[in-house]
């Protein structure tokens, strides 16, 4: 009776937890994936570090700040533009409406 107590207290942590991770905004799950992404790099390298030895880690190493390089040369303009376009097309979207509606009510 009281392993399915505490089965089900984990379940409702692990729910809980999932659900912050679900209901965060969008940047927000962006630096929780990096961070989640980093920590995984982070661990691979201490585990071949520790059996392979130091320049083994270094390989490791490398390869996760190309893989950041590779990320952020795709992602980088791409988050500009959206940062840029999408309130600049917000805007001018709410001057027409108010635009069309001034229009309509003239006629």
């Amino acid at each position: 009776m009281c392993k399915g107590r505490a089965n089900e207290s984990s379940d409702a942590i692990h729910m809980k937890f999932w659900q912050t991770i679900k209901r965060s905004p969008w940047p927000l799950r962006i630096i929780y994936f990096v961070s989640a992404l980093y920590l995984v790099f982070w661990l691979i390298a201490w585990l071949v570090w520790f059996e392979f030895g130091r320049k083994a880690e270094d390989q490791v190493v490398g390869l996760a700040g190309d893989l950041t390089t590779m990320v952020g040369i795709i992602l980088a303009p791409i988050l500009l533009v959206g940062l840029i376009a999408v309130p600049f097309y917000r805007w001018i979207a709410s001057k027409l409406v108010g635009f069309i509606e001034d229009h309509d009510h003239q006629i």
